[in-house]
């Protein structure tokens, strides 16, 4: 997943990220956790309960922080949601169920 975030951040916002200078960490969230900045209430709905949420993280160049958010089903790995953060607002998600 780690790669996905690499690629996808130069693909897509046309920043070049180094793995090392990106941040990891894994959730588990019970829906009544999740805030809306997050993942809106609508498609909360349509996820897992609980679900694991994997979050990359990475500062850039001119201070701006970029998070993607990327939810996983536990067993298979396979990805069913996705939502970018830049600098504490969404610009944008994908649901893929």
């Amino acid at each position: 997943m780690l790669e996905w975030f690499i690629a996808k951040m130069k693909h897509e916002f046309g920043v070049e990220v180094k793995m090392e200078e990106v941040g990891y960490e894994a959730y588990a969230f019970d829906h009544e956790e999740i805030d809306d900045l997050l993942i809106p209430a609508e498609h909360v709905a349509k996820l897992p309960n609980p679900l694991l949420l994997e979050a990359f993280m990475y500062v850039d160049a001119e201070g701006i922080e970029w998070i993607a958010g990327v939810v996983v089903a536990e067993e298979t790995r396979e990805m069913l949601y996705e939502v970018w953060i830049k600098d504490g607002k969404r610009i944008g998600c994908t649901m893929y169920v």
